[in-house]
């Protein structure tokens, strides 16, 4: 079978190989409709290339270079929440065009977790905070400066959060440590990593696939000609918390399938943080659009 990264064990009724993602709900009305209860994360990787064509209702998952039959499996879409896979999966029209259709955001990484890129199905329904960025970047010269406010305020609340874990932890943090990280972090933008660096491009698609859910774009541009770049500001204040904060979590991973396993564990907490994230950008922009 083609190897990808399992997060869960294989279950009956279920393809093997799938991961789980907490908190993750369909935008659509029809995505939701189709999507299983059970849908999982879908991780592609392999030391060979793998190729995915489609049949009506399935991913069709192969090694181009088998003959076997042995080597086929068949993924259904109504049970694929997302997908993440690297840059060596070839995929056909057909099955890109089925995950447009279906609501399923596509990420790709490198072979060292860096984001490539994403494939965002276009959302019949739109938040009300899509519309708001859409006319605040297209039309407010002063967004700009009122987005990178925002940015700055979400890097303390990620601080805030790391100084209480670190109190309830009875380690807590010091005058000097906490005026050193917010200087860095904060003011400017500054963060040491030291998880592995697999799990960077594993958030950067968790972060595409809910703002994508969400109707919202991966950037925008302001009147000004400056870029916001949704995504990746969403990525790193997620990041920033996962580096802050993830204790064990800081153990070396140098293989896809332990990235993506290790990832699954920390996935629910990732979605909660950037649904804060999202409320807050919401408050935020509906503010400024409507004083």
């Amino acid at each position: 079978m083609p190897e990808r990264h399992n997060t869960c064990p294989a279950q009956p009724g279920r393809p093997a190989g799938a991961g789980r993602t907490a908190g993750a709900a369909a935008a659509g009305a029809g995505a939701r409709s189709s999507r299983a209860l059970d849908a999982r994360t879908l991780y592609l990787a392999a030391a060979e290339p793998l190729r995915v064509t489609s049949t009506g209702e399935a991913l069709v998952i192969s090694r181009p270079h088998c003959g076997t039959m042995g080597e086929v499996q068949r993924v259904p879409v109504a049970r694929v929440l997302r997908v993440v896979c690297n840059d060596s999966v070839e995929w056909s029209g057909a099955a890109l065009a089925l995950c447009l259709q279906r609501g399923i955001t596509v990420s790709w990484l490198d072979g060292r977790g860096a984001e490539l890129g994403h494939l965002w199905p276009q959302r019949p329904r739109r938040t009300d905070l899509a519309e708001a960025l859409d006319m605040l970047a297209g039309s407010e010269p002063g967004w700009s400066d009122s987005y990178r406010h925002w940015l700055r305020h979400q890097r303390l609340a990620v601080l805030q959060v790391w100084q209480g874990e670190r109190a309830r932890a009875g380690r807590p943090v010091g005058e000097a440590e906490w005026q050193l990280a917010k200087r860095s972090w904060v003011y400017q933008d500054e963060l040491a990593d030291h998880l592995p660096p697999l799990l960077h491009g594993l958030a950067a698609a968790l972060v595409a696939h809910r703002l994508s859910e969400c109707g919202l774009s991966s950037h925008y541009w302001c009147c000004a000609g400056e870029p916001m770049e949704l995504v990746q500001d969403l990525t790193r204040l997620v990041w920033a918390e996962m580096n802050l904060c993830a204790g064990a979590l800081a153990d070396a991973v140098d293989h896809p399938r332990e990235a993506a396993a290790l990832f699954e564990r920390w996935s629910g907490r990732c979605v909660g943080a950037l649904h804060q994230h999202l409320a807050n950008l919401r408050a935020h922009a509906l503010r400024e659009l409507h004083g």
